[in-house]
């Protein structure tokens, strides 16, 4: 397992702690001497979704969540785009279908390397 996915493995167990246990806190002590921005950045997502699932269980936004792990992904599968079209092609709501081409439209600027000036 690299060091990358036992970060997210660790991530997700502190996701399931309750509020009175600081799980936040203790994330950032876990990534705090972590010196690859990104993949720090990719762990938390994962924390955050996993929250998510905790919170409102595993089958509400399901294949957001799914699109949100897919890009989180590193390196991105060669076929991410497909997978993703298939996501957007299950959602069963307009409001799941527009989060889902959002995070197509994610997927577009991390694959092309596409950065949005302000």
């Amino acid at each position: 397992m690299s060091k990358e996915q036992e970060l997210i493995k660790q991530a997700e167990k502190l996701a399931l702690l309750p509020s009175s246990e600081n799980p936040v806190e203790r994330l950032k002590e876990l990534l705090k001497n972590e010196a690859d921005y990104h993949m720090g950045a990719r762990v938390a997502a994962f924390f955050y979704i996993a929250v998510e699932e905790n919170l409102f269980g595993k089958e509400k936004n399901k294949l957001i969540n799914q699109g949100k792990r897919l890009i989180n992904t590193y390196p991105l599968p060669d076929d991410a785009e497909e997978q993703l079209d298939e996501l957007i092609s299950l959602a069963s709501s307009d409001i799941e279908k527009l989060e889902l081409e959002g995070i197509s439209n994610i997927l577009f600027r991390k694959r092309n390397n596409v950065v949005k000036k302000y």
